[in-house]
């Protein structure tokens, strides 16, 4: 028998109806009807900090195992049934929590639940399935060890806390993952993954109290029981700052920063939370402004309170552009110190207020999104009621209150600071540098959504706008031909450079203007370039829908490409060029497509490379500018709450200036490799391979590329063959995946697998004998139908976010397929025939024609 125990939540998130079963586990619904989409969580209020040395990784490893099988449902065919039935599962383990997951369309809710359901309430935790997983976390944990972006952050934590286990990672290490037994797991699951602890989130489009009456009998029969009684060391206060060096194979310098702060529910969060906007919370931040943009030393910077369910700490992440740590450190503390000296200004507070305010917005999008905010709220705040009352808060806050704050959490002898940087390099000055901040610190002073709209501006720009009122939000795309297939050789990386530079100035705004304006409308604005494309997107709150269209206006068509920001841009990228070498997946695509494009732009990469953007003159950028943004190449999409005919007008006053002649993009030729050709790179100290095998693909226009899409769902996803095959029977890659990809002259298709090097050579004839096999026979229905309904609910899903809608119709039209393209490519999937797969996988897939990359040890 269900219990109610309450139906309200703050007006913003509308009124879940909640319950709990008999045997203790929660229950959380909230009904949403704008999109055809449910997202079913089982949120477990256990994670690693419930964990013991000797067992550090066996929530993560359950994550793992969890939809492997019940006595219901064998090894793979949960897999299979999600994705036929058009969801995507996955899960994820945090110190606090560990939560299974499935987002569909609302239309096969049904089979999601029942999954669910049985998935954590009847798991087999099959031996021999066990066996494999644990050597898939090993190599999780090996791919780890290879990201400096991730090891800095381990080693900050390992730091920061010195008793708590939130000093262990998450994942654990290789001893204790492979020390776990079945019989361990299966005890520690039905001890702690008890009915008190379980949290069942519902978000989406279906029927509270129908939901009810099936999870009553769906989860019942999971067990009440207290979970064990544990007392968990809490740290003691930290008196001196603590240092943490660490040397990697690597190019860069990755250094985090932290000091502890509170948990989630205490009452000074929400003035963290500011300070935390304030500091470092976009392009406007004292950070970003400081460090990157006026003293360039850093390629990004980023602070943010985490706050989970014991104290957490208050983080800034930087990468360096330069060998200079002890600059980074004291420039860092100087703003951090500033704030505890002086406060903040008025301006800074409203606009740290709205920053948080749109981010309430934003979190609405998506159920997924919704379903882990409520989530979040069960379970480690444990109030559902606990959003109204922070951001009453939030509002009520002053500077006296921020200040007051900051004296009490920011101090220097609290600082933590990981280092991760280039074997060899000495630091001891850092430090030195550590130990001396503070010394010198100064004395103190809804309508329902409509189809799609065209209109074609004075200018000749085609305008379309979907108006979507379900959000107070809008979205504006302006697409244009050109990217990287507009660059040659000596100015690679033109593109690029130029879209970073879109919002860096214009002829009446400097970048500091820019980037403050953007974060006053709560609003982002990114230029792009893609291999195809070039354009800049926005999106902001419908309320400052003049503020938002003018400045995207002002970006678009008058930027100024000031010499001292692109010099900055330049020495950014320069930064990214270095370090994209610790990327090995990275690497071997690069290299992969280098060879399959040997005359062709689409075989450069993006960045470019040092030499050619070194190479770049101001004068060259403002030519690309020139023949790329012209009335004839442009696609402006809208999404969002606005009114289509008064957008109209406004835009067509917007775009009356004088453009050059437009001169199109030709038509290039590709060829494909007259041989198989494989390109090994070796890199040392490195704990993974790394494989990239493919050919040439298709173009965008072509119709066979539904039946690839369908190819490449057959072969990749948790129920695909090369997950199932590779992974879950042989267990030999953590990763594998295939992709087709699309071009306006053809692209490609590619196989990427992630193993041990030890299991290489039988990974690549794995690979060999799934391509064997999808060349020479057709697909099942099965797999058929799984990959429909896998393509067609993960496209439905994306289609709830304005941002995506306004990209799809701009790109789809500018690259001539048509913006009807976005309701028309559902329907061209369920067209798509066994026997049109398999012709289009024996037309591309050619062996005699490929290209191979590794990258191992």
């Amino acid at each position: 028998m269900l219990v109610h125990f309450s139906e309200t939540l703050a007006p913003l998130m509308e009124k879940p109806l909640t319950a709990t079963l008999p045997n203790g586990l929660r229950i959380v619904l909230l009904e949403r009807h704008d999109a055809p989409i449910v997202s079913w969580n089982v949120w477990a209020n256990v994670g690693s900090v419930n964990e013991t040395d000797e067992t550090a990784g066996i929530c993560h490893l359950i994550e793992h195992m969890i939809f492997k099988g019940t006595s219901k449902r064998p090894v793979g065919q949960i897999a299979r049934e999600v994705e036929a039935a058009g969801g995507d599962m996955n899960a994820y383990t945090s110190f606090d929590e560990t939560v299974f997951y499935i987002n569909m369309p609302s239309r096969t809710m049904s089979v999601g639940l029942d999954v669910l359901a049985d998935a954590t309430s009847d798991p087999t935790f099959d031996e021999a399935e066990l066996t494999r997983e644990k050597e898939v976390v090993v190599e999780e944990i090996s791919r780890a060890e290879d990201n400096p972006s991730q090891m800095v952050g381990e080693k900050l934590f390992q730091t920061a806390y010195a008793v708590h286990p939130y000093r262990r990672p998450i994942a654990g290490n290789r001893k204790t993952v492979r020390g776990i037994s079945r019989n361990y797991l299966k005890d520690f699951y039905h001890q702690w993954y008890v009915g008190p602890n379980l949290i069942f989130i519902g978000v989406g489009d279906f029927r509270g109290e129908e939901i009810l009456k099936k999870l009553e009998s769906l989860l019942g029969k999971i067990r009440f029981r207290n979970p064990p009684a544990q007392q968990i060391p809490l740290d003691p206060p930290q008196t001196s700052p603590r240092l943490s060096l660490y040397g990697m194979n690597i190019e860069g310098h990755y250094m985090d920063l932290a000091m502890p702060i509170p948990q989630f529910t205490h009452e000074d969060v929400p003035a963290l939370d500011l300070l935390g906007q304030v500091l470092g919370g976009g392009a406007s931040s004292r950070l970003e402004q400081r460090l990157k943009e006026k003293e360039g030393l850093v390629s990004a910077i980023n602070a943010y309170p985490y706050t989970p369910r014991y104290p957490g700490l208050l983080t800034i992440g930087c990468l360096l552009r330069n060998k200079q740590p002890e600059k980074v450190l004291q420039v860092v503390w100087e703003e951090v110190d500033r704030i505890r000296q002086e406060g903040i200004r008025p301006v800074e507070l409203v606009r740290a207020k709205e920053n948080l305010k749109s981010s309430r917005i934003y979190e609405k999008q998506t159920v997924d999104r919704l379903a882990r905010k409520l989530g979040f709220f069960s379970g480690i705040a444990g109030d559902l009621d606990y959003e109204e009352p922070y951001y009453q808060k939030i509002a009520s806050l002053k500077n006296d209150d921020l200040l007051k704050v900051a004296e009490q959490y920011l101090q220097p002898e609290r600082m933590n600071l990981s280092l991760c940087h280039p074997k060899g390099e000495p630091w001891g000055k850092l430090e030195k540098t550590l130990s001396s901040l503070g010394r010198h610190s100064p004395k103190k002073k809804s309508r329902p959504s409509s189809e799609v709209r065209s209109f074609r501006l004075s200018s000749g720009v085609r305008l379309f706008v979907r108006e979507n009122h379900s959000l107070p939000l809008v979205s504006i795309r302006s697409v244009s031909l050109g990217g990287l297939r507009a660059e040659k050789s000596g100015n690679n990386g033109i593109s690029h450079l130029a879209s970073l530079l879109l919002t860096k100035g214009t002829e009446s705004r400097i970048a500091q203007e820019i980037a403050e304006e953007s974060e006053n409308i709560s609003g982002h604005f990114d230029g792009f370039s893609s291999s195809n494309l070039f354009g800049i997107g926005s999106l902001f709150l419908t309320e400052k829908l003049t503020e938002g269209v003018n400045l995207f206006c002002d970006l678009l068509l008058h930027p100024s490409f000031p010499p001292e920001e692109i010099q900055k841009e330049k020495e950014v990228i320069y930064t990214a060029i270095r370090n994209r070498e610790d990327s090995l997946p990275s690497v071997a695509i690069r290299h992969f497509l280098s060879h399959l494009y040997p005359k062709h732009p689409y075989g450069l990469p993006l960045l470019g490379t040092k030499k050619s953007v070194q190479g770049i003159r101001r004068e060259e950028l403002i030519r690309f500018y020139q023949k790329t943004i012209h009335p004839k190449n442009i696609v402006l999409a809208i999404s969002g709450d606005v009114d289509a005919e008064e957008l109209n007008e406004r835009l067509d006053q917007k775009f009356k200036k004088r453009f050059d002649p437009y001169h199109p993009l030709q038509i290039l030729k590709t060829r494909c490799p007259p041989s198989p050709l494989e390109n090994i790179i070796k890199r040392k100290e490195k704990f993974q391979a790394h494989v990239v095998y493919g050919f040439l693909g298709t173009t965008v226009k072509n119709r066979e590329r539904y039946s690839l899409d369908m190819l490449s769902a057959i072969l990749s996803g948790q129920g695909g063959r090369l997950f199932l095959e590779l992974r879950d029977k042989q267990g030999l890659a953590y990763t594998v995946s295939f992709q087709a990809q699309e071009g306006v002259e053809e692209g490609y298709l590619m196989f990427y697998i992630g193993c041990d090097p030890q299991k290489l050579d039988l990974s690549l004839q794995g690979m060999e004998k799934e391509l064997e096999k999808i060349t020479t026979h057709p697909p099942t229905p099965e797999e058929m139908e799984r990959a429909k309904r896998y393509l067609i609910g993960n496209y439905e899903m994306e289609l709830q976010k304005n941002s995506t809608v306004a990209s799809l119709i701009a790109s789809n039209e500018i690259l001539g397929i048509g913006w009807k393209e976005m309701h028309r490519y559902p329907q061209e999937i369920e067209k798509v025939t066994a026997e049109a797969v398999l012709a289009v996988a024996k037309k591309y897939i050619r062996k005699q024609n490929s290209v191979l990359s590794i990258v191992r040890p």
